[in-house]
C-alpha cells in the first residue's frame, strides 16, 4: 500500500462551542488499496487518535465514510441510524451506519454510505458531524477537502486502468440505474453452505460489466472475502438477477458500463 502526503491549509471553522469539531494533527493522505482508494487524517495523539476516511467507490456516485476511533464498542457488529451533517451548508443526511469491534487492535470503526449530490458535497465540506442513535457523536474538521479529492480522483484513476477501465468511462457514460435495488439481489438463502459451516464471514468487493441490453457480462472479484465461497457467490447472484436498462453514453449511443458493491456477509 502507498500513501501520499498532502499539504492542506488550516481553516477557521466556527460551529457552536458544544459542537466544536476535532482539530486535525497529520496531514491528508491517500491510501492505494485492491478496492478503492481512502483520503484520511488523524486528530488526536497516541494512544488517542481518531481518524476519518473518505472512500469514493471509483464507480459509481456512492461515498464510504469511515472512522476509526480508541476503545471497543459494547457489541462486535452493531448497525444503528445515524444523520450526517456537512458544513458550512448545514445539510444534513439519515443513513444506516455499521459499527464494528475490532479486538486486536481495541478500536471501534464505523461506516456509511452516501450517494448521489451528498456523496459530491461531502468532498467540498469544510467540517463533517456523524451522529448515532446511541447517542454517540463525532465532529472533524476537514480543511483543504478539495484539493485532497483531487489527489483522490488521480488514485482512483490509476485503480480502474489496473482493472482495465478507462477513466474516461466516468465522464462518457452516465451512472447506469439498476431496475431494481441492488440489496435485492442477495438472499440468505444465497450463504453458501459451505461457507456456514465453516463460520466463514467477510466482505467481498466485486466489479462487473453492463452490457449494452442492460444484462450483467462478466463479474470479477477485487477484493476478496477471504472466503472463496463467498466471493463467486456474490458474482453469481447479481450476475443471476441484476438488471440495467439498455445504457446510453452521453452521445446516445450504446455503451458499456461498468459498477461496484461491497457485499458484506454475516451470519446471524
Amino acid at each position: 500500500m502507498r500513501t501520499i502526503a498532502i499539504a492542506a491549509l488550516l481553516m477557521q471553522v466556527t460551529t457552536a462551542p458544544n459542537d466544536a469539531p476535532l482539530v486535525p494533527s497529520g496531514k491528508w493522505t491517500v491510501d492505494y488499496a485492491n478496492a478503492g482508494c481512502i483520503l484520511s487524517r488523524d486528530y488526536g495523539t497516541a494512544p488517542a487518535v481518531t481518524s476519518i476516511g473518505f472512500n469514493p467507490f471509483p464507480l459509481g456516485d456512492t461515498l464510504e465514510v469511515i472512522t476509526v476511533s480508541p476503545g471497543m464498542p459494547a457489541k462486535r457488529y452493531e448497525k444503528l441510524k445515524g444523520t450526517l451533517t456537512l458544513q458550512p451548508s448545514g445539510e444534513t443526511f439519515q443513513s444506516d451506519v455499521a459499527v464494528y469491534g475490532i479486538a486486536a487492535r481495541n478500536n471501534t470503526l464505523t461506516t456509511l454510505n452516501a450517494e448521489g449530490d451528498i456523496a459530491a458535497k461531502l468532498l467540498r465540506s469544510t467540517s463533517v458531524s456523524i451522529a448515532l442513535a446511541d447517542g454517540t457523536h463525532k465532529s472533524f474538521a476537514v480543511p483543504g477537502m478539495q484539493g485532497a479529492a483531487a489527489a483522490l480522483r488521480a488514485c482512483q484513476d490509476d485503480l480502474l486502468k489496473g482493472w482495465g477501465i478507462d477513466p474516461n468511462e466516468r465522464d462518457r457514460v452516465p451512472t447506469p440505474k439498476p431496475r431494481t435495488e441492488i440489496a435485492t439481489w442477495l438472499s440468505t438463502d444465497d450463504y453458501p453452505s459451505e461457507a456456514m459451516a465453516s463460520n466463514s464471514e467477510g466482505t467481498s468487493v466485486i466489479v462487473w460489466t453492463i452490457q449494452t441490453n442492460g444484462l450483467i457480462g462478466d463479474c470479477r472479484v477485487v477484493q476478496s472475502s477471504g472466503s472463496k465461497p463467498l466471493d463467486d457467490a456474490a458474482c453469481r447472484a447479481f450476475k443471476k438477477r441484476g438488471r440495467y436498462p439498455p445504457v446510453i453514453d452521453r452521445d446516445g449511443k450504446p455503451a458499456t458500463a461498468h459498477a461496484m458493491h461491497k457485499v458484506v456477509w454475516r451470519l446471524p
